[in-house]
């Protein structure tokens, strides 16, 4: 038999004009007496009249109340953005939050969750967990914060969190037998190879049925795909951890470098950071995240993109104020913007922050400016486009051009695009693809009349020297180019670019002479020249190739600083030497925040009297050699953008294979409550 129970409160702070609350429970009885349940029919009869004539009174009362109250909410939420400062502020005081897609979750929940047992009512918040917790204001999602504080269910994954900590849990490492460990370590070593290999992550179980046929160990579980993405996984989030302390138990300086591309319609941004790791002056480039930018490519977004991607590597502002030297970016508006560009939005946070435009791509630059200035160069670009799209397009045309350098006995090399894509370096292999090749080009063309008039251009004493000349120029720029890729260039190397100056100059006064030379190797090889004049003026192309990398290249203000720490370029003489770089290291020693007094001294010891050993002066050449001066770094993290940031950490960062020592990795496995790749050990 049902019955009502009807229970009358009064808030302690209403009045007794202010309507009652009423508490409206639906339960089962078996015989109450008659009395109460006329009592309670009664008293349910006025409690429902009352209620009623009280939400009539308060709905024609607040309705305009909920219409301004609807379009508060509206406007609060498109505004409700958790920005960088506020998530440190409550992350300060919960270091359980983490935040993804600007909604919040717990990681003690997240971690507790394989080794947390339900209980009679707890249950774990699937949005705490995977990071979906989101509010139409700041303030909502600090109620939120409050009430998964004081649940049940975040208390006992707070407890878990504790006796790990404590190792009050049952080491699951301590019970696995060396065989075991051997076979979790097995399993790690093949992820991580998938890994260093870039591998599809469907490959692993056939990697581990290949060591089992060769006789390894390799147990009965972490067989699958998604046993290979976790261990990947956990390798790379703990190889971040361990690099990201090392710098920062060092107070190493750093250096970071981004770059913004496309793949697939989608955009992504790829951040890497240059710092001392070891602490021993080892300065290295470290590929930190790869970031989709799926709110678009603005400023603003990146800015974002950038600051939570430091954020969640717990680099946070305090740090970076203090040992965030130097960015580097390609220069595009988005990041060198005056007002509102990335660099400017930095600058703001870290006023002291030095930016570099990056060298590599002002020398493409440079290039591409001597091309517009030079006349003739459209019409050579025009002739090598169309020997590309004739044997790109036709396999007829490849397959005829192929038989004719086997008669001339020559191996040929694919001729591509020039001086539209991005590195001089590609456009060098093509002419010298030209070049080699024209012995098979000559005579493939001659063979069929319709190409007449591309073999005459081809044979003009006037093409060949326009050729010679390309082959020269783009051989040193391509020099220049691979020496500007390198990963362990820096500002401090910068110093030393007046050597390709001389390259060049040098080059510009014997090329009369290497091109009289070029066109007699033709003629020696029997192939009738027609003469005629060059397109390109080869001193002018020369000279103008030498003032535009003057102009894009000048010694910057860093650069200036950082001279006096290169001893190639010191002063011959010793009364030069006395007073020489003395007042660059004092301002490079304040900006830097170090005892300029010091840093002088130790430099006057350093360059009198060949004393290195300062330490001031130490700090102060790993420092110079922390400075970025490039940003091609990032190209070779576009190279493998279709990986996942994981497998991009270890894929760049981590050693060879044959160097990798999966023990640690095989102990936080475990400890973590992943099982081992076996199923005969059993934990209480």
């Amino acid at each position: 038999m049902l019955h009502y129970r009807i229970q009358l409160k009064r808030p302690a702070h209403s009045s007794p004009a202010q309507p009652s609350q009423i508490q409206l429970s639906l339960g089962q009885s078996s015989n109450p007496p008659p009395s109460q349940v006329q009592q309670n029919s009664a008293q349910h009869s006025a409690a429902k009249h009352s209620a009623a004539n009280h939400s009539q009174a308060q709905l024609s009362t607040a309705k305009p109340n909920s219409v301004q109250c609807s379009q508060a909410q509206t406007s609060a939420a498109k505004h409700s953005q958790l920005s960088p400062a506020q998530f440190k502020q409550w992350s300060d005081q919960y270091p359980w939050l983490f935040v993804k897609d600007n909604k919040l979750g717990c990681t003690a929940c997240k971690e507790a969750k394989r080794l947390f047992t339900t209980q009679k009512g707890v249950q774990m918040a699937e949005e705490w967990i995977s990071g979906g917790v989101g509010g139409s204001s700041i303030r909502a999602m600090r109620k939120m914060i409050y009430k998964h504080r004081d649940s049940l269910a975040h208390q006992k994954a707070l407890c878990i969190e504790k006796q790990r900590e404590k190792e009050v849990l049952p080491n699951m490492a301590a019970t696995v037998t060396a065989s075991l460990f051997e076979e979790t370590a097995n399993a790690l070593r093949t992820a991580y190879f998938v890994a260093k290999e870039r591998l599809a992550f469907t490959k692993m179980s056939c990697l581990v049925s290949l060591q089992e046929t060769n006789g390894a160990k390799m147990g009965q579980l972490n067989r699958s795909e998604h046993a290979c993405i976790n261990m990947i996984e956990h390798v790379a989030v703990k190889m971040k951890k361990t690099v990201i302390s090392k710098i920062k138990n060092n107070g190493s300086l750093l250096s970071i470098t981004v770059d913004e591309s496309s793949a697939f319609g989608i955009s992504y941004l790829v951040i890497y950071i240059r710092a001392d790791v070891t602490g021993r002056g080892d300065v290295e480039n470290i590929f930190l995240d790869l970031v989709e930018l799926d709110e678009g490519t603005t400023a603003e977004n990146v800015y974002k993109a950038l600051k939570n991607s430091l954020m969640m590597a717990k680099l946070d502002d305090e740090y970076l104020k203090n040992h965030l030297i130097s960015i580097a970016t390609d220069g595009a508006a988005v990041m060198t913007g005056k007002d509102s560009g990335l660099i400017a939005r930095l600058k703001k946070d870290f006023p002291s922050l030095k930016s570099v435009h990056c060298l590599a791509h002002k020398l493409e630059l440079a290039v591409h400016d001597s091309l517009k200035c030079v006349t003739g160069c459209n019409h050579f670009e025009h002739f090598i486009s169309k020997l590309y799209t004739m044997y790109h397009q036709s396999t007829k045309n490849a397959r005829l051009l192929s038989e004719a350098a086997s008669a001339v006995h020559i191996s040929l090399l694919k001729i591509g695009k020039i001086f539209t894509i991005r590195w001089v370096a590609s456009s060098y292999s093509t002419v010298k693809a030209v070049w080699k090749d024209f012995p098979a080009l000559a005579q493939q063309m001659r063979a069929r009349k319709k190409y007449t008039g591309m073999l005459n251009r081809l044979t003009s004493t006037g093409f060949v020297t326009d050729l010679a000349t390309m082959r020269d120029v783009l051989q040193e720029l391509k020099s220049l180019s691979l020496k500007l890729q390198v990963s362990t260039y820096s500002s401090f190397v910068q110093c030393n670019m007046g050597s390709f100056y001389g390259g060049l100059t040098k080059l510009l006064g014997v090329c009369n002479n290497i091109l009289c030379h070029n066109i007699l190797q033709y003629k020696n090889a029997k192939i009738p020249l027609k003469e005629s004049t060059e397109k390109v003026n080869q001193l002018q192309f020369f000279q103008a190739v030498i003032d535009n990398l003057s102009s894009l290249l000048p010694d910057s203000e860093l650069t200036k600083l950082l001279k006096p720490l290169d001893p190639h370029i010191w002063p011959k003489t010793r009364d030069e030497l006395i007073l020489y770089g003395e007042d660059e290291i004092y301002e490079l020693a304040k900006d830097l925040g170090e005892p300029a007094r010091e840093a002088v001294e130790d430099f006057c010891s350093w360059k009198l009297q060949k004393d290195q050993s300062g330490k001031t002066l130490r700090r102060l050449i790993v420092a110079s050699q922390t400075y970025l001066a490039t940003s091609a770094e990032c190209e070779q993290g576009f190279s493998a953008m279709n990986d996942t940031a994981t497998v991009l950490f270890v894929d760049i960062n981590a050693p060879p294979l044959e160097m990798f020592d999966p023990k640690p990795f095989v102990m936080s496995w475990l400890k973590e409550g992943h099982c081992p790749s076996t199923t005969r050990v059993r934990y209480p």
